[in-house]
């Protein structure tokens, strides 16, 4: 978990308090492209991020938080 990417992320969704993020949110938070990488990083290191995929026309948005 010691990554400057992941520190980003995880800096980033604990400033949003619970609140969902969207990837390109976490995208330029943290330089990281692949984001779901970085949130398995994460998961591993034992924080607890949910994901949701929303539909929206024809493409998938994509947003995380972490809860307690």
């Amino acid at each position: 978990m010691k990554t400057p990417q992941n520190k980003s992320v995880l800096k980033r969704l604990r400033k949003s308090a619970g609140k969902w993020v969207s990837m390109p949110v976490l995208w330029r938070a943290s330089g990281a492209m692949a984001i779901h990488s970085r949130v398995s990083d994460l998961r591993r290191a034992g924080h607890n991020i949910q994901n949701r995929i929303v539909n929206s026309g024809d493409c998938k948005k994509s947003f995380y938080r972490l809860t307690a």
